[in-house]
């Protein structure tokens, strides 16, 4: 037996030890707990932050837009909103979105089948041309209207579409420089405030003038090598393909393209119509068979000329290159992914100026030769 004494004194030892295991125990579970939380917590931030960071930088992988011809205005929309509160535009690379229209996928769908369409123009024309060959026997050669065929369906078809599409939307997309030349340089329309606007806002009648040009050029750069025209016309079309492309991916300077791609060949599309006289890249003897057509287009083609080329051409490019020289400096996040492209835009455009004074020297040349004719 335990004596009594003994008892009490393990009872209250028993009692210590409970109390004592008990405390442990709770500071234990308050330790595991806090813990928890603290983890809990840290898990919760970590994942928050995370979260932010994907939503701030670019989007690695953006998700594919789906493929589709662009065959109308509206499909050139822009599919960026037009208040870009979570910069979604600077998300995407601009070389395969550009300023934020349709995806470069579905534009090499698009160029691709305009292109298949010139050529298919092409074809219906020169059948049509065979089919009215009695008209002149100069009409009986083969090579004559393939040649035919090329300067009006390829040639002066795309570039009516262009100027059609420049002059329908050239006072929504260009209305300020319009101004600016009508108020002969008075206005105070094209101010510093607007260059970056100019330089990187986005138009859906440029997108679509681009798009076109860029398949004129890709069938006229087959016609050229085909009809051996010359490097210097191969040159010429890879710079202007590479210009035309450039407006579109990275994209810039749409509010320039209206003109440059559109306004000023209203003059080039009528050439086409009067190289059809030239003896060299055109029909030889048509000039005899069509004798006052050729001196029509010949002054329509001079009038257009001095009007798109000689007056606007200097005045446009002044701003031009005043506004992409402002742009090469601008801190503008757009401005980062697009300035070698607008160092190639100046030196093509610095060239196509230097073109411009050689072809008024032409122009006064075959113009005397062409008034001694009637003197005479």
């Amino acid at each position: 037996m335990i004596p009594k004494r003994f008892g009490d004194v393990f009872k209250v030892g028993t009692c210590r030890d409970l109390n004592r295991h008990c405390q442990l125990t709770s500071r234990s579970a308050s330790r595991i707990s806090q813990r928890i939380e603290a983890a809990a917590h840290a898990f919760s931030t970590t994942a928050s932050q995370k979260n932010k960071e994907t939503m701030c930088r670019p989007s690695q992988n953006p998700i594919k837009p789906p493929l589709r011809l662009l065959l109308t205005h509206e499909s050139f929309n822009s599919t960026i909103p037009a208040k870009d509160d979570t910069n979604k535009l600077l998300q995407h690379s601009p070389y395969r979105y550009g300023l934020g229209g349709p995806d470069s996928m579905s534009t090499l769908l698009t160029v691709s089948v305009k292109v298949l369409f010139l050529f298919a123009l092409e074809h219906l024309v020169r059948l049509a041309i065979q089919k009215h060959s009695h008209i002149d026997p100069i009409l009986n050669v083969e090579r004559n209207r393939h040649i035919l065929a090329r300067h009006l369906a390829v040639d002066f078809g795309s570039l009516a579409i262009c100027c059609y599409i420049a002059l329908r939307n050239r006072h929504t997309v260009c209305g300020e420089l319009i101004t600016y030349m009508k108020a002969r340089g008075k206005s105070d329309s094209m101010s510093d405030e607007g260059t970056e606007r100019r330089v990187f806002q986005y138009h859906p009648s440029s997108q679509q003038l681009l798009c076109w040009f860029f398949a004129y050029q890709t069938k006229n750069m087959y016609d050229t090598i085909y009809w051996n025209d010359g490097i210097e016309f191969v040159i010429h079309h890879i710079f202007a393909g590479a210009a035309a492309w450039g407006g579109m991916f990275p994209g810039c300077c749409h509010f320039y393209t209206i003109f440059y791609m559109g306004l000023s060949e209203i003059s080039t599309a009528i050439l086409c119509l009067l190289a059809n006289f030239d003896d060299q890249f055109g029909v030889v003897g048509l000039e005899q068979v069509f004798p006052k057509t050729r001196v029509v287009l010949g002054a329509l083609f001079v009038a257009s000329f001095i009007v798109c080329r000689c007056i606007m051409w200097p005045v446009v490019t002044h701003h031009f290159f005043k506004d992409t020289s402002k742009a090469l400096e601008s801190k503008n996040p757009l401005a980062a992914g697009r300035r070698k492209f607008l160092h190639l835009l100046r030196f093509c455009c610095f060239g196509l100026s230097l073109i411009q004074l050689v072809f008024v020297a032409m122009i006064v040349q075959i113009g005397k030769e062409e008034l001694t004719k009637l003197m005479s």
